[in-house]
């Protein structure tokens, strides 16, 4: 057998369906010149409306095995995959279609296969405390347990200067950060946390009946306004 033999044989290995004869093998981006009418017929979610959203490039978002489970189109903006580090990676690098779990933020995706325990990974973390002051430790069980601290994929660390993560805000990030609502920056909610369930809570309680706190408080509607005072 010669070797440019042995090379295909290897390459039509890797598919998963036998394909009528005379047809060509082609490469994984260019499923839609088979798949054209698949793609437009496709009703939930419509995809050929939103070309930009839902792109011709099935192997985003499917695998070749068939097209269900399937991403869900369009990235959050939450975690940033427009630059940096993440930027070139393919979807299915980070989102792992076996997992039971939604693609929405993340819940599907397993960091540890490009961040593996390793030396250099443990020495930029000394010194890093997680909530309740717990130290830093690699969590095998828990494939996207990096998200709890870097919810948009980047080295950022808590402002503990500005807000102290100590006594009763020594909680989870996810406690605090409603990361359906964008970005850590803006994404705090005190209102609708398990800690300040309801305004009415605070309402007339000590420093909480003067005109300041109902200007600030307002209708409630602003989850973070405890900010202005604390």
């Amino acid at each position: 057998m010669t070797r440019p033999t042995v090379i295909a044989v290897v390459l039509l290995a890797a598919c998963f369906h036998p394909h009528p004869g005379g047809q060509q093998e082609l490469g994984g981006g260019d499923c839609v010149s088979c798949h054209q009418t698949d793609y437009e017929a496709t009703a939930m979610p419509v995809h050929r409306d939103l070309p930009t959203v839902y792109t011709t490039t099935c192997g985003n978002c499917h695998r070749q095995s068939s097209w269900q489970p399937a991403l869900e189109g369009q990235h959050s903006e939450a975690f940033v995959i427009s630059k940096g580090a993440h930027a070139s990676i393919a979807c299915q690098d980070c989102h792992d279609l076996s997992s039971p779990a939604p693609a929405k933020l993340g819940a599907d995706t397993n960091c540890l296969g490009c961040h593996p325990d390793s030396a250099p990974l443990t020495a930029q973390h000394v010194g890093v405390t997680l909530f309740a002051g717990t130290p830093y430790k690699y969590q095998f069980e828990i494939r996207n347990f990096c998200l709890e601290c870097h919810p948009a994929g980047l080295g950022e660390q808590h402002p503990d200067r500005a807000f102290p993560r100590t006594q009763n805000h020594a909680v989870v990030c996810s406690q605090c950060h409603d990361r359906a609502a964008g970005p850590d920056t803006t994404n705090v909610t005190c209102v609708e946390s398990r800690c300040h369930h309801t305004v009415r809570q605070t309402d007339d309680t000590d420093g909480h009946k003067g005109g300041d706190y109902r200007r600030s408080r307002g209708t409630g509607s602003d989850r973070d306004f405890c900010h202005e005072c604390h």
